[in-house]
């Protein structure tokens, strides 16, 4: 079983990650300097909220990708730090003028029980 885990990573390094944040996504977040895991500035990566399953700016985070993402992933995977990544990025999206796409809202749909339980 590994080594079909091993493959499959192979696999992905060599074809590019799935569902990678378009410009225009990044672009959303380019004047913001908050990790939102720890509140502090400087962040500097893009996390997947929900893994890859999705690219929607819904499921963006913007964050210190060594000390908040690295060293804290146990953290990041459970319901209510997804739930509350989700609701502070949405949040944050709609204070800056995002306008939600049916893509968007699909994407609040499917996790409904993230955005509304924790």
């Amino acid at each position: 079983e590994n080594t079909k885990y091993a493959s499959v990573v192979v696999r992905s390094i060599k074809s590019g990650m799935n569902n990678e944040f378009t410009q225009e996504t990044r672009e959303l977040f380019r004047w913001n300097y908050e990790c939102f895991v720890c509140g502090k500035n400087n962040q500097d990566a893009l996390h997947h909220i929900l893994g890859r399953e999705s690219n929607s700016p819904l499921n963006a985070c913007p964050i210190h990708n060594f000390s908040c993402h690295l060293e804290n992933s146990g953290q990041l995977n459970t319901d209510p730090t997804k739930g509350r990544l989700l609701r502070k990025t949405r949040q944050f999206l709609v204070d800056n003028g995002y306008q939600l796409t049916q893509k968007d809202l699909k994407f609040i749909e499917k996790n409904d029980r993230l955005y509304n339980t924790y």
